[in-house]
This record gives C-alpha cells, structure tokens and sequence, in this order.
C-alpha cells in the first residue's frame, strides 16, 4: 500500500470507528504518517516504538492470551482471516494484523508498569475509580461506637441500640450525621478517639431535627 492511500485507509477506518486511540508504530513511514495526522486534528494518534522483532513481540503476549484477557467476537466478518493469520504466525503470508496485535497488547500492558505511556492517564484514572469504589464499600462495612447524649435511651424516639456503658454502635456512614451534630466518638476503651481535622460544630443540628432528616423517628 503507498502512503497516500495508507494515510486514507486510517482516516476511513477512524471516522467509521471512532476510537479513542489510533496507535502508530512510530518508525519509517509510521512517523511521517504520525505527524501528519495530528497536524490535521486527528489527535487520537498515539506514537508506538517497538521493541525487539515480531516474533519476540507476540510471543511476549502469549501469556496474557492464554489467560483469557483479550477476548473476540463469536461472529465478524474479518473473524476466520484473522484467527487463520494468527494460528498460522510465522509462517504465514501475512503477519500485518498478528503485529498491529502484539503492538497493542504491549501498549496497554505499558500502562499498568509504571513505564510512561499515553495510555497511563485512563489506566490510572480506571484504577482510582476501583480504589473509590472499594473505599466506600468498606466505610459503609466499618462500625464505629459512639457517645450517646444524656436524655437518649431505648424508649426514645430514636432506634438506638444503648449499651449500659451510655454507647450506641452503628456504621461509619451513617455516624457522620451524628458526629455533625456534636456527639462523641469513642474508642474500645469508652474514651473519646482522635478526630483528624475535626472542626467543633458552631451550631449543633437539633436531635429531633436530624432524626427527621434521617427517617428514625418513632411513629406515635
């Protein structure tokens, strides 16, 4: 294929697709290709550089193959050539898709091995959003006790499981409310804990207030 009509094939194949990445091996005509689309605004292009020969390339992508990380669909009509290229490497034909494959899979690997990539941002940016799910599944999971305000017992308005010592356990999350409201909270020990960065209320919530607002009032 001449450049002219490579650099169409990429254009026709980014406006029918619509990727979020168009990788390039950066190398030979890859680099004039490379800047050239992104001098006409098509900045989805991402530079590659290679490393090692094809046959070294996929072999280094066997591994993640085999465990089930890269995933086809049942049916496509390029499916049989390009499991036939793929089966048939090295000693087929053609090898083009086998390593604009292997290419792919390195790159993406790239991301998650602290190895500076373009890629890096949406990795990490995937991996904060496991982190953040994870953390609040287990904020609501954590229980915390704390101390309960005189006057508040069993046969008040509010569901309260009070222990003899005066202290009440329940979820972190649901905690926050009646931390705002300037109860205590205590360690193991029934001694009021450390609250990093805690900032004295100026105006507590009222009791029957918050219990509204939370939907733990008693019916009458």
């Amino acid at each position: 294929m001449e450049y002219p009509e490579l650099k169409r094939a990429v254009r026709a194949q980014y406006e029918r697709f619509r990727p979020s990445v168009v990788l390039i091996e950066d190398k030979a005509s890859g680099t004039q290709l490379i800047q050239e689309l992104i001098a006409e605004g098509l900045y989805a292009v991402t530079r590659y550089q290679p490393q090692f020969d094809k046959v070294m390339r996929m072999h280094a992508q066997t591994a993640m193959i085999e465990n089930g990380f890269v995933h086809l669909p049942d049916t496509a009509p390029w499916l049989a050539q390009y499991l036939h290229e793929l089966s048939a490497f090295p000693n087929g034909r053609h090898d083009d898709q086998v390593d604009s494959t292997a290419q792919m899979l390195d790159w993406f690997k790239q991301a998650g091995s602290g190895v500076p990539t373009t890629n890096a941002g949406i990795f990490e940016y995937y991996r904060q959003l496991a982190e953040e799910v994870l953390g609040q599944q287990a904020a609501r999971e954590r229980r915390v006790r704390l101390r309960v305000p005189s006057g508040i017992g069993r046969m008040n308005m509010l569901h309260l499981n009070v222990a003899a010592d005066g202290t009440c356990e329940m979820s972190e999350e649901d905690a926050e409310s009646f931390l705002r409201a300037g109860w205590v909270r205590v360690d193991a020990s029934g001694a009021p804990a450390q609250q990093s960065g805690e900032r004295q209320t100026e105006s507590p919530e009222p009791l029957s207030v918050m219990a509204k607002r939370l939907g733990i009032l008693r019916p009458l």
